[in-house]
């Protein structure tokens, strides 16, 4: 009779530890998501302060690239004798 209580012993041991796994397997992909969501989370926080840096980055070479056509522009309008860069050909011609 000790046989028995021993064999069913190591059948509910065994029957618990399979259990266990599955209910570790079944959990892995939430685990995983709560883990991927909040390295995600992690990530962003720093990547928005990079894009705000980058939106002033863009913001002042655009205000510089205006600026420079607009006194190019002047320039040209002025006299073509102080601007080499002024093509007078494609300007009257049209």
């Amino acid at each position: 009779m000790t046989e028995n209580k021993k064999s069913n012993s190591l059948a509910k041991k065994l029957g618990w530890s399979g259990i266990a796994l599955c209910g570790l397997c079944c959990m892995l992909p939430v685990i995983g998501v709560a883990i991927g969501m909040a390295s995600l989370t992690a990530i962003s926080f720093y990547l928005e302060k990079i894009g705000i840096i980058a939106l002033g980055f863009a913001a002042f070479f655009f205000w510089y690239a205006w600026y420079r056509k607009r006194k190019k522009a002047a320039a040209c309008t002025v006299s073509c004798d102080t601007n080499c860069a002024c093509n007078t050909a494609t300007v009257y011609s049209e």
